[in-house]
């Protein structure tokens, strides 16, 4: 029996398995098992209540911005219309080139959940945050290519970027890296034409010069890094998929203005949240588990501070006087020094807020306070992270959307099927017959609705999955041998801090097997009203 080490590790083993979670309520207030058992406890959740008069500019901001972006669809403009209903959310860091397959599988998640929303007559419109409120750091401005020749990567990297400064500050001016690098991504395609079937090597090279095409002309369409994620997702999200799906831009000045309520109930009871946030920590740690965050300290801010002169986001430390609360902190770049003070009895934040950046913890409250989001569909990390989050967020009055996790995902490639038949022995490949029977089950049971076949097939397969992960990481071979390519292409296990296809590699490596038409729908026939929350999934792509 595999150690349990996180609070995930528990919401894992309780999802796939059933394993008995007596805490879970009091970490994540509802644990539904399956897509359908999400929309039926959607129905449980008390109505969330928003101002009016804030979510109607909130209404106008966003068709503002799609319409400028020009992903204004008929669909997008009636889910803008509908965000009164409800909300079921993903969300990303944003980085070049468009980040990982993680955001394409997030987005599908979500434009399902809504499809079926909308089946059981309670429709909830599918938003995918495009943050850009982080502050810069490698893994924005970074991205990593499988190598034909090596398990090593080929990084592509924005080196003119400042860490620490915040993420919407990088525009999308930078043509000749732009040129040098869409050659470089053209150079390792074509390393990899020849593992392609002769007959579909044109194919082939055809989507990757489209592709090619598609990222230049998003990024010299866009100003900044935001728009540019947003324009390649939301054309193929809304164009050339007709998905509906709204892109929140997390740093929009006038969308920050309207959050600066969302931050009163963390100024007026900050000792209670910090109270309950440690006291969620000290339950993790005394279940024998690793909390994934310290505690919160004495000194805590809720909000981070965008310097004016540079745009770094600075900590701030915060002390409390009687009935008030100071802020201070320095910009390690222009040593500037900032300080204010804010009143408990009369909080107001106007003269601060276009400064004011959210931190993880309080980002999800602050959204909750301009429009009602019923789902959040969460990665591994924000899993374990909102397991400390959610209780002292809770015991401050806001009311939380159910966390789910998502499926994660892999997928074949025609340089993966290749290396993965010269392996010796041959059983170290994931492609054995017991694992194309499971994917057949899987289809199978998905095809007839069946939910507990659909429910045993893929926790067979993420069983299979991870022991083949597990089985990969002792062997360590030559950077060159066929079986450390092959852990590399079909896991993401570039170094020792990856094993994950779809967050080692960017999306573009999978749409260069499936195409921009039909990238996002390949994630999408996966799922399901049956569809278990968490585990792993396959997709057999093919050209």
């Amino acid at each position: 029996m595999k150690t349990m080490e996180t609070v995930g590790d528990f919401y894992e083993a309780h999802m796939r398995e059933g394993k008995e979670f007596p805490e879970g309520k009091y970490f994540y207030g509802h644990l539904p098992r399956t897509f359908s058992e999400v929309l039926n406890q959607i129905n449980q959740l008390p109505r969330i209540e928003v101002n009016s008069d804030q979510l109607s500019k909130l209404k106008i901001i966003l068709e503002e911005y799609h319409k400028k972006l020009g992903l204004l669809t008929p669909k997008v403009q009636s889910n803008i219309n509908l965000i009164q209903n409800g909300v079921i959310l993903g969300g990303q860091q944003t980085t070049i080139f468009g980040g990982s397959g993680i955001i394409g599988n997030k987005i599908a998640t979500i434009a399902t959940l809504s499809e079926l929303s909308r089946e059981k007559d309670n429709f909830l419109v599918p938003m995918f945050l495009v943050n850009t409120h982080d502050s810069i750091q490698p893994e924005i401005t970074s991205i990593h290519l499988p190598n034909n020749q090596s398990s090593h990567s080929k990084p592509i990297v924005l080196e003119d970027a400042i860490e620490g400064v915040i993420v919407n500050k990088i525009k999308t001016n930078n043509f000749e890296w732009l040129e040098e690098n869409l050659q470089v991504i053209k150079n390792i395609f074509s390393e990899f034409k020849n593992s392609v079937d002769k007959n579909s090597q044109n194919l082939f090279m055809e989507r990757i010069e489209h592709i090619i095409t598609f990222l230049r002309e998003t990024y010299r369409t866009s100003a900044d890094i935001g728009e540019w994620i947003t324009l390649i997702w939301g054309i193929q999200a809304n164009i050339i998929n007709d998905w509906g799906v709204i892109f929140f831009p997390s740093s929009h000045p006038e969308i920050r203005k309207l959050t600066a309520g969302g931050y009163k109930p963390f100024l007026k009871n900050r000792q209670k949240y910090l109270n309950e946030f440690n006291r969620a920590s000290e339950k993790v740690q005394s279940l024998g588990l690793r909390p994934t965050t310290a505690k919160k300290k004495e000194d805590y801010s809720p909000f981070f501070y965008e310097c004016p002169n540079d745009g770094y986001r600075l900590d701030l430390s915060c002390t409390e006087d009687q009935n008030m609360l100071h802020f201070e902190g320095k910009c390690p770049l222009n040593k500037e020094i900032y300080s204010f003070s804010i009143d408990k009895d009369n909080i107001d934040l106007e003269e601060h807020i276009s400064n004011l950046v959210p931190r993880l913890d309080t980002n999800q409250a602050l959204l909750q306070s301009i429009m009602p989001i019923y789902v959040r569909v969460s990665g591994p990390g924000e899993i374990n992270y909102n397991a400390q989050v959610i209780p002292a967020v809770t015991e401050i009055g806001i009311q939380c959307p159910l966390y789910i996790k998502y499926t994660r995902i892999l997928y074949n490639a025609p340089w993966i099927e290749n290396i993965s038949q010269t392996l010796e022995p041959q059983t170290l490949s994931l492609f054995a017959d017991d694992f194309f029977k499971i994917l057949g089950s899987i289809s199978k049971a998905r095809r007839k609705k069946e939910s507990e076949a659909l429910t045993h097939s893929t926790n067979q397969l993420t069983e299979k999955i991870k022991n083949k992960v597990d089985e990969m990481k002792k062997i360590q071979n030559k950077p060159l041998s066929n079986i450390e390519r092959y852990k590399s292409w079909q896991f993401g296990m570039y170094d020792d801090n990856h094993q994950w296809q779809e967050v080692s590699w960017p999306w573009i490596i999978m749409a260069a097997v499936t195409g921009l038409s039909d990238y996002l729908t390949s994630y999408k026939r996966y799922y399901s009203e049956q569809t278990p929350v968490g585990g792993i999934g396959y997709i057999n792509s093919r050209l």
